[in-house]
């Protein structure tokens, strides 16, 4: 350790031997660097010519003089880390003086990061800078000196590198910004006191204009903050009462202060308010008055109840009743927690909210117990955090212990301290927020309901879109189709009149054309009216839907000796006729894709919840139902059943089986249109299975 003299900006080697710069030439705007036999840098001169021996150690004095001179902390390293020079300002604030040479990375006797971990020095910010080769900037940290004292610091350490871009050392200025933070810290508490004041805070020019506007002004006045703020103070004032606000700036300017001065106010709506109002001038640094601040009470209830007293003695009771209810008009609870006992003194109005007995002593723990379990982490973390930060804001449930009723609330409140910062009461307000909570729940549900309806709308029109596409894929392909074949048999049956028998073969084939066209014509159709129609959704039973497609097919059935096995199918809500479609083409399907006596089996079964969450696309808040519909027909290949439910879409040869290759289409869109869901599997020859959800509702 050094003597406590003050210490001089000078070099060492690494062994603790004086080294005395060696005289060089160095070219114009060259730094210099002094340097041992080993390479290490000692220190760092900067210099614009040819210099002698004698204008080096001038520069070097001047160097350490201004380094001295600045108020800043600031020391340098060598490449190493080892510490070659420091100031005087460095000294104060370790509190100690670091050897030079043997001391490195920081002259701190101990280092803490903010949150107060202890760093080792090899981790500082100096130590990052030279083993990283970067400048820092954003690392605070946390300083103690020998004595105990802490202080907060903003360290700025920088590189440097020779002409060849080689590391050489490094310079790192300290900057105290331990009193920033506090004031930064105490300003906070200020405004959040006022913020959480019942009385309207305001602040204005000598010449009336707002500057500030509190929450409870914002209540009170029912203008907001951005309404007053640039606003004169007039806009508050009666048209009858101009003279009083002239008056009252004039005695604000003679740096008179004005006390519970009773007066009238008009709020946004035109309603007149009874105020008492408590006005101090402010002053800047130098004492010379530049505004007022002024506190405004309603005293509108308080009035009313001392009119009362006086038109009828009788009643005093009564008037100090509704006198009290005045006062707690804002709903507002208060409370004031000594944190060194836990046990809190509370207001009226908040025993009303949180609903415990006047005879209960109320305490932080008696708190907690009737906090909602799920929000007891949130509240407790919102506590520990308001021992540091000295302010407490949340919004919780609690269940009220005298009817076990839900609430919600919402709590502000200040951390006080004592002369060595410690907490010692914490002191706040409680607001019953169920009602807001309420109506911005509904809200939300309103905003979502038109969101859905908005997506729906645009589901609706991109299905739309692509329904035309594939019409304007039918006129293009599969409506001429049929047509160029009437064409062309005609064109040949006109050359062959007088040939009876071709003349038939080809009517015959023009007859089957346009059979074929009429059937897809009208398939289309079937399928265009699912988007048109305006059918009402009722109760709809499909045991008797059923029974009546089953009439439908009852001489096919016949025909193929076909059999039809189904339980018990549920009522649901639904558009019979869609529902009717629905089954006769699944039915028919069965029935046309097998080779031998077809079997098909049609099962129901309602959902449960759990079954219900593995589709995302149905909605937790509504019932649904299963069908299957199940055959032993030729099946298909499981790829292709996507494929299946586009309209056109076929796996099979026409001429091996008919159809026009919208049936499966028709269903998907029909189950589409009842908020439904419908896939299929199968293998080949081994039947196809098509499972369709519905909901019971709709």
């Amino acid at each position: 350790m050094k003597s406590k003299g003050m210490p001089q900006f000078e070099s060492r080697n690494k062994n603790g031997t004086d080294t005395s710069p060696t005289p060089q030439r160095i070219p114009e705007n060259r730094a210099f660097n002094e340097h041992n036999s080993d390479d290490g840098v000692n220190g760092f001169v900067t210099v614009g010519a040819s210099i002698t021996t004698d204008d080096l150690k001038e520069t070097a004095t001047k160097y350490q003089q201004l380094i001295q001179g600045l108020p800043a902390a600031i020391y340098t390293c060598d490449a190493n880390g080892y510490i070659l020079s420091y100031n005087k300002a460095a000294v104060e604030l370790w509190g100690r003086e670091p050897e030079i040479g043997k001391d490195s990375w920081c002259g701190s006797f101990k280092i803490y990061t903010t949150d107060g971990t202890p760093m080792s020095l090899d981790e500082c910010p100096m130590a990052i800078a030279l083993k990283e080769a970067r400048e820092i900037n954003d690392i605070e940290i946390i300083v103690e000196r020998p004595d105990g004292q802490k202080r907060n610091i903003m360290p700025y350490p920088k590189p440097f590198f020779n002409h060849a871009g080689k590391l050489i050392g490094a310079v790192n200025m300290l900057v105290d910004i331990t009193d920033w933070k506090i004031t930064e810290e105490r300003n906070g508490h200020f405004a959040a006191i006022i913020q959480s004041s019942d009385d309207a805070i305001i602040s204005k020019t000598l010449d009336g204009i707002v500057t500030s506007w509190n929450n409870s002004a914002e209540r009170i006045f029912q203008y907001t903050a951005e309404e007053m703020i640039g606003s004169h103070i007039t806009k508050i004032v009666p048209p009858d009462r101009l003279d009083e606000e002239a008056a009252i700036l004039e005695r604000l300017k003679k740096g008179e202060r004005i006390d519970h001065f009773e007066t009238k106010r008009i709020s946004k709506d035109g309603k007149l308010i009874d105020i008492s109002l408590s006005i101090s001038p402010i002053k800047n640094s130098k004492g010379v008055i530049i505004g007022a601040s002024k506190i405004a009470r309603d005293i509108s209830d308080q009035k009313k109840a001392e009119l009362q007293i006086r038109e009828n003695e009788e009643r005093i009771r009564e008037s100090e009743e509704r006198l009290r209810l005045a006062v707690e008009s804002a709903e507002l609870g208060m409370w004031d927690l000594d944190l060194s006992t836990g046990l809190t003194t509370t207001s009226t109005q908040h025993r009303k909210i949180l609903g415990y007995p006047k005879e209960e002593q109320w305490s932080k723990a008696g708190f907690m117990n009737i906090v909602h379990p799920a929000d007891q982490a949130m509240v407790e973390q919102a506590f520990q955090n308001a021992l540091e930060t000295g302010n407490i804001s949340y919004e919780a449930r609690i269940i009220r212990p005298d009817n076990n009723q839900e609430r919600w609330i919402r709590v502000n409140g200040t951390t006080m301290y004592d002369k060595k910062h410690n907490p010692v009461r914490m002191l706040g307000t409680v607001l019953d927020i169920s009602d807001q909570k309420k109506a911005k729940e509904e809200l939300e549900k309103m905003v979502l309901a038109r969101t859905s309806e908005l997506l729906t709308s645009n589901s609706a029109l991109e299905k739309s879109n692509h329904e035309l596409e594939q019409f304007a894929y039918i006129a293009s392909h599969d409506l001429q189709e049929p047509l160029r074949k009437i064409q062309t048999f005609a064109d040949i049956v006109k050359e062959h009149l007088h040939d009876s028998a071709m003349t038939e073969k080809y009517f015959n084939k023009i007859y089957s054309s346009a059979h074929r066209m009429s059937r897809l014509i009208n398939d289309v159709l079937n399928y265009s009216r699912l988007t048109k129609n305006g059918e009402q959704f009722i109760n709809s039973d499909l045991n008797k839907i059923l029974k009546d497609v089953l009439s439908d097919f009852e001489l096919l059935i016949e025909q193929k000796q076909a059999v039809i096995n189904y339980t018990d199918l549920p009522t649901i809500k639904g558009i019979p006729l869609q529902l009717h479609q629905l089954m006769a083409n699944l039915i028919s399907n069965s029935l046309k894709f097998a080779e031998k006596q077809p079997v098909v089996n049609i099962t129901a079964k309602q959902l449960t919840p759990k079954e219900v969450r593995q589709y995302p696309a149905l909605h937790l808040d509504n019932e649904y139902i299963q069908l299957v519909f199940s055959d032993n027909g030729i099946g298909f290949e499981q790829q292709y059943a996507e494929q299946i439910f586009i309209i056109f879409q076929r796996l099979n040869n026409l001429k091996s089986y008919s159809g026009t290759g919208i049936g499966l289409a028709l269903c998907k869109k029909i189950v589409d249109h009842h908020n439904g869901i419908i896939t299929a599997q199968s293998e080949p020859g081994k039947g196809a299975t098509f499972t369709i959800i519905l909901p019971v509702y709709h």
